[in-house]
């Protein structure tokens, strides 16, 4: 896995950059051609729907350009995004409760570990 790791990454976070990145491009791309994929899919709500397709896609794929460019500003700036993404899920999960709402919570921690890990990375490579 060295041979993909950024300066100052370490391997850990690159594998669940790899994982997330491929998760994320999956499942968006999955919910743009199928929006009844979507967790939680409301009859009515198809943009709505598509467009949070196209926000995991993107980070997704962001995350993939990133590890692909072995580049910790990369990693730190899609991360970030991916905070706020984890930030409106919680939101958008707390009328309904539940075991999504603890889903998310482990997702924004993840992301935040490991934004403050890149950014740090980031840092000390300027």
């Amino acid at each position: 896995m060295n041979f993909i790791r950024a300066k100052g990454i370490p391997v850990w976070v690159t594998i669940i950059a790899v994982l997330l990145g491929l998760f994320s491009t999956a499942i968006g791309v999955g919910v743009m051609l199928n929006h009844s994929l979507v967790l939680g899919n409301i009859a009515g709500a198809d943009s709505l729907a598509i467009t949070w397709a196209g926000r995991n896609a993107g980070l997704g794929i962001a995350l993939l350009v990133a590890v692909y460019l072995r580049n910790a500003n990369g990693y730190a700036a899609v991360f970030a995004g991916s905070i706020l993404r984890e930030v409106s899920d919680i939101f958008s999960f707390l009328p309904n409760g539940g075991a999504t709402i603890g889903l998310g919570i482990f997702f924004l921690l993840v992301d935040i570990v490991c934004f403050v890990i890149s950014l740090r990375a980031a840092r000390q490579q300027s």
